[in-house]
C-alpha cells in the first residue's frame, strides 16, 4: 500500500511551484514520522484558505517527497520537488473528492487515484513510479520477513488483515483465539495469550487511524467482555488492549478505556508488528513475552521502543 502525502497551505499563491523545504511550526511530526523511512513517495500540494487569504482557485500540484526532518521542537520540515500542476482542477474541487485532515496528512492511493480519474487528470510519469511499491526498498530486517506476513502494509481486506495479525501473535508465542471475523457477534478481534498476562487486541485496516467516541466504545465494551472471558478460561487475572491500524492521525490518549475497565493499553502499527515478528526470528529463544509488557504505552509504540526491549 503506497501512502501519499497532502500538504496544504495559504502562504502564497505559486508555493507548491519550486523546491523548497516546507516549514509546519506548531504542528507535531508524529502524525507522519511513520514516513521517513519510506521516501521519495509521491505528494500532492494543495491551496486552501486562511489568515485572509484564499487560493483555493489554484490547481493542485503534483509533488515528490524527498525527505521529513524535524527541528528541535518536533515541527515537520518537509523537503519536495514540484513537478507539475493539475491542470483544469482547482484545489477546492480536489479537496472536495478527499477526506481533509489538517494542514498535511496521507491518504492512500485508492483514495487519491479514483478522484483523479473524475476530473480526468492524468499523472506525470515521474509521479506515477512511486507509486510502482516494488520499485521501493525495504529496510534491511523486513529481508528476514516472508511475503505473507508483509501484506498486512499492502491493500488487503479487513478479514485478511485480522488473520496476517492473529499469525503473528502466534509467531511471537502467543495463544491466540480469534474472534472478529470468526465469530458472529460483537468482539474483540482476538485475544492473545501468555503464561501471565493477555492482550485483548482489535484490527483497524486503515491508515491515519483516529480512536472516535464510536470506537471508544465498542473497544471498551469488547475489553470488559474480555476479562471476563480471560478469567473463566484461563485464570489469567492480568489484561491489556491494544489496537492495530497501520498508522494514526492523531496521537490520542486512550486512558478514557483504561478507566472504564481498569486495564492498560497500546497502540500498535503494522510495521511495529513485523519488527516484533522481526526480532522474534532474530532473537530466537532470547525473545521473551515477558518482556513485551515493557511495551505497554497509552502512546502509539516505535520501532525504537521495540528496539530498546528486545535488543541485540
Amino acid at each position: 500500500m503506497v501512502e501519499i502525502l497532502v500538504l496544504c497551505t495559504y502562504w502564497e499563491p505559486n508555493y507548491w511551484e519550486r523546491d523548497k523545504v516546507a516549514p509546519y511550526p506548531q504542528r507535531s511530526i508524529q502524525p507522519i514520522e511513520h514516513l521517513k523511512n519510506k521516501v521519495p513517495i509521491p505528494a500532492i500540494g494543495v491551496y486552501t484558505k486562511g489568515k485572509g487569504r484564499d487560493y483555493t482557485h489554484r490547481p493542485p500540484c503534483f509533488l515528490v517527497l524527498k525527505n521529513i526532518s524535524e527541528n528541535e521542537k518536533r515541527e515537520p520540515q518537509i523537503d519536495f520537488h514540484y513537478i507539475s500542476q493539475m491542470p483544469g482542477l482547482t484545489s477546492a474541487e480536489f479537496l472536495n473528492e478527499i477526506p481533509k485532515k489538517d494542514l498535511f496528512f496521507s491518504i492512500s492511493e485508492e483514495d487519491i487515484l479514483p478522484a483523479l480519474e473524475r476530473f480526468s487528470i492524468e499523472p506525470p510519469q515521474e509521479w506515477q513510479k512511486l507509486l510502482e511499491t516494488k520499485a521501493l526498498p525495504l529496510p534491511s530486517w523486513q529481508d528476514w520477513i516472508g511475503r505473507h506476513f508483509q501484506d498486512i502494509m499492502q491493500t488487503i481486506s479487513n478479514d485478511e488483515y485480522e488473520d496476517i495479525i492473529a499469525e503473528i501473535f502466534y509467531a511471537l508465542g502467543f495463544e491466540v483465539e480469534q474472534l472478529g471475523h470468526k465469530k458472529e457477534g460483537e468482539y474483540p478481534d482476538g485475544i492473545a495469550y501468555s503464561k501471565d498476562f493477555a492482550i485483548i487486541y482489535d484490527c483497524k485496516n486503515r491508515t491515519n487511524y483516529f480512536l472516535n467516541a464510536s470506537d471508544k466504545r465498542a473497544i471498551t465494551r469488547y475489553v470488559q467482555y474480555a476479562k471476563r472471558r480471560i478469567e473463566e478460561r484461563k485464570k489469567i487475572e492480568k489484561a491489556y488492549f491494544a489496537i492495530i491500524a497501520h498508522s494514526y492521525s492523531k496521537i490520542e490518549n486512550i486512558s478514557d478505556i483504561e478507566k472504564e475497565t481498569s486495564s492498560k493499553g497500546f497502540l500498535l502499527t503494522s510495521e511495529v508488528m513485523l519488527y516484533l515478528l522481526y526480532k522474534k526470528l532474530s532473537l530466537g529463544p532470547s525473545f521473551l513475552l515477558t518482556d513485551f509488557e515493557e511495551l505497554i504505552s497509552n502512546q502509539v509504540i516505535k520501532i525504537e521502543d521495540a528496539k530498546n526491549i528486545y535488543r541485540g
